[in-house]
């Protein structure tokens, strides 16, 4: 092998990550398709070294009685003069002479595949890299917009941002930093293709809990998120640890946290309640800031029956009725909210 070719492995292992032994080894595989190409063997093997200075080619035999196909077989006479102590229906081994035309054509053959594996082995690698990814949220570059979708840039990969997975009525320009949650990563036949979104609940997760060290840390519990995007969004959190306040610690000092979230979903609503057992707590939670002055609960059709003053039902309804609507997904009962005159 001669100079050129080991700098390109050294590049290649510098600059796409591939390891010198899998390099090696895709060598080695290339080496034995060319030399079963060429000879029509059956059964070869290949040493070769790291540093690619020594290359020896084994051709396997079955040793047998009667020889049918000397591609594969030998006979036991034959097999003796290799190693004498061999017996029928063993596998013998023979060093192969190279030729020179052989080192020519399959030098040839060789180059071909190393390259063709390569790609290969690059894809998977840079796959490796990305899956990691997966359920995540990722910084992007947006490179180009269009009327469907969003051209953006994660790392060294290119993807798109369908406009149906933006927040409703945000605006993006070219060169921007955009957050956007990793949904999944396939491995195509191109390479990794990544599929994101900022409309989905888990946007909310992964911003809150890279925002809030409590939540990373394991002190506050996200238990439920809902959402409907660049409207509002309703989370339920709970503290375990006695002391701290889960709703106080995503707002912030001075609403500083809730402020950070609320500037990267564009100035989507954001209401941060306590979680509770009890489901009359949990209602007047997910209802606030509206005042509840009762609750009853039917609990066979799992309907809540609550009461506010007259002048809070526009409020516990929410415009659209998104309040109400928001508050019953969150706790999971019907909310049938009336006014107390």
């Amino acid at each position: 092998m001669n100079l050129n070719l080991l700098e390109a492995l050294d590049a290649l292992e510098r600059d796409k990550g591939i390891s010198r032994d899998s390099l090696v080894d895709i060598i080695a595989k290339s080496i034995k398709s060319a030399y079963k190409k060429n000879y029509g063997a059956k059964n070869v093997e290949i040493e070769i070294d790291k540093n690619l200075t020594k290359l020896n080619v084994y051709q396997l035999w079955k040793v047998v009685e009667k020889v049918e196909n000397p591609k594969e077989e030998i006979s036991l006479e034959e097999a003796k003069k290799i190693n004498p102590k061999i017996e029928i229906g063993e596998m013998v081994r023979k060093k192969i002479n190279l030729k020179k035309d052989f080192r020519r054509v399959a030098a040839q053959t060789a180059k071909q595949v190393i390259l063709q594996n390569l790609k290969e082995l690059e894809k998977k690698n840079l796959f490796d890299k990305y899956v990691a990814l997966k359920n995540r949220i990722s910084t992007a570059e947006i490179i180009k917009v269009s009327d469907e979708y969003i051209d953006i840039r994660i790392g060294k990969l290119e993807t798109k941002l369908p406009m149906k997975e933006t927040i409703p009525g945000e605006t993006f320009k070219s060169g921007e930093l955009v957050k956007v949650y990793i949904k999944n990563i396939q491995n195509t036949s191109k390479g990794p293709k990544i599929m994101v979104s900022r409309t989905v609940p888990e946007l909310i997760t992964e911003l809150l809990s890279s925002i809030v060290p409590e939540i990373e840390e394991g002190i506050i519990k996200i238990v439920k998120i809902v959402r409907e995007p660049g409207i509002r969004t309703k989370v339920a959190v709970v503290s375990s640890m006695p002391g701290v306040d889960p709703v106080g610690a995503c707002i912030g000092e001075k609403g500083s946290r809730i402020s950070e979230l609320l500037k990267e979903l564009k100035n989507e609503k954001v209401d941060i309640i306590e979680y509770s057992e009890d489901p009359k707590i949990f209602i007047k939670h997910a209802l606030a800031p509206a005042e509840v002055k009762n609750i009853i609960l039917n609990e066979d059709e799992r309907t809540a029956f609550v009461y506010v003053p007259e002048n809070q039902l526009s409020l516990a309804v929410g415009k659209g009725g998104q309040t109400a609507r928001l508050a019953a997904k969150i706790t999971g009962w019907k909310i049938d909210i009336h006014s107390l005159k």
